[in-house]
């Protein structure tokens, strides 16, 4: 999805690719944070499994150191006190070979660390550290061989002594050098670390606070896109509820919703415009059957008109010309009915030819059609009848309608015209020809059936 294309994307577009986009950012907050972290252990390290031991071995150092500086007193004392000759160099010398112990340890850790490339914090300080033991080892070697000198004379003289006292001052002032540059090491490495988790926090805690204003920025930016969005739907849906015939709603529908929720607002909003255009259609469908009505059925009698005719007689036509087919065609027309109309007057007329409609339909089959085709004229379409079976409903009819007595209407009679489909008839030359038939009946006196 592309960010110029951003404002036409789908709501599912938008919304996954700002949770992408915080998932990412949120995961490079937490790569960061695990490499900070990992950093602050590895410096850790450091301090805990080599600039600690470091200072621990020192401490034993020193501890060893102040015991041979209180017997190199102590034979100092005994030597004024009584010349007598005395001999601690071996105890001097036990001791010697525990700190040196304690110093190759130490250098070979120093050593060891920044081979493997473990001392990620101030290597070139724990090398001079490494420098500066190795120095007070050799320094001590001298000072150990010089008092065995000074003990090999068994005598010790002013000179001797003020150079033993002189080195072991050096000796001294080198173990406190090196201490002092291991106390250096740990409190600056202390101060690294802590330095480092403070930064840590403020980049983690201002990487927190963007990650939740970004979110809040585009949590509101997402809500003004629905809101935007959702009033534009309902604007619309008010558009074509005023455009919509208005009829009475459901009760359910008719009560204006109280929410705050925008959705539910909306979701009402489209039930009522849905309820509106269900009764339009309804509606409609009552209009498109009146339409229908009122283009195939005669308005006066309620029988079907001549537009329906004309698409029927065609229909029997087509079947009967693709098969064996057969129908039957009788139209019949009201004797004498201009003397009903000028004598009774057109009313009576009406009411005449809606009378007999509303008598002829159940005399004939439920699959017969009846046809009004103009003024007194009627015609009947019966399905797969024959002439002898189109002669006897013609027959049956005419005395119907020449003994129905309606007090309120004069007595008329019918003539009729019978014919069937023949081959190659179309739909002027049957009715022709039952029309003829017709006439003939009217000529041979009315009242009467002639069969074509």
């Amino acid at each position: 999805m592309s960010v110029f294309n951003w404002y036409n994307a789908s709501i599912k577009q938008k919304i996954g690719g700002l949770f992408v986009f915080l998932l990412t950012f949120l995961f490079c907050v937490i790569v960061f944070s695990a490499y900070k972290v990992n950093q602050i252990e590895r410096e850790m390290r450091v301090v805990a499994f080599l600039d600690i031991p470091l200072s621990q071995l020192m401490q034993q150092v020193e501890f060893i150191e102040l015991e041979q500086h209180l017997q190199f007193e102590q034979f100092q004392l005994k030597n004024k006190i009584d010349d007598k000759p005395l001999n601690p160099h071996q105890q001097f010398a036990f001791e010697k070979q525990k700190i040196k112990q304690l110093l190759d340890k130490a250098v070979a850790m120093i050593n060891h660390s920044l081979a493997l490339k473990e001392v990620i914090l101030q290597p070139e300080a724990h090398q001079k550290v490494a420098t500066t033991i190795e120095n007070y080892t050799q320094k001590s070697d001298e000072f150990e061989n010089y008092l065995e000198n000074v003990y090999q004379q068994n005598q010790l003289t002013e000179q001797a002594r003020l150079q033993v006292e002189t080195m072991a001052t050096e000796l001294e002032s080198a173990e406190k050098q090196i201490i002092a540059q291991l106390n250096k090491l740990t409190s600056d490495d202390a101060y690294y670390t802590d330095q480092h988790e403070k930064d840590f926090l403020f980049v983690s805690s201002l990487l927190g606070i963007c990650a939740i204003i970004l979110g809040l920025l585009l949590t509101t930016f997402i809500i003004q896109i629905i809101l935007r969005r959702i009033q534009r739907i309902q604007s619309n849906i008010e558009t074509l509820n005023s455009s919509v015939e208005h009829h009475e709603l459901p009760l359910e529908l008719q009560k204006k919703i109280k929410t705050k929720d925008e959705l539910a607002a909306l979701e009402h909003d489209i039930k009522i415009v849905i309820s509106r255009l269900n009764q339009e259609m309804t509606s409609r469908e009552e209009i498109e059957k009146q339409l229908i009505i009122l283009a195939t059925q005669d308005r006066l009698t309620g029988v079907f008109n001549r537009n329906k005719w004309e698409e029927q007689i065609e229909n029997q036509i087509n079947m009967a010309a693709r098969s064996e087919y057969l129908f039957a065609l009788i139209i019949l027309d009201i004797d004498h009915f201009k003397q009903v109309n000028d004598q009774y007057g057109h009313q009576i007329g009406d009411k005449l030819l809606k009378h007999l409609a509303t008598q002829l339909q159940p005399q004939i089959r439920t699959m017969d059609m009846l046809f009004r085709i103009g003024g007194e004229e009627f015609a009947i379409i019966s399905p797969t009848q024959d002439k002898q079976q189109a002669h006897q409903l013609a027959e049956r009819l005419r005395m119907y309608i020449s003994e129905l007595d309606e007090v309120s209407l004069p007595k008329v009679t019918a003539s009729f015209g019978v014919t069937c489909y023949q081959a190659d008839d179309s739909s002027s030359v049957i009715f022709n020809r039952a029309d003829k038939a017709l006439y003939e009946a009217k000529a041979q006196g009315r009242n009467c059936i002639v069969v074509a």
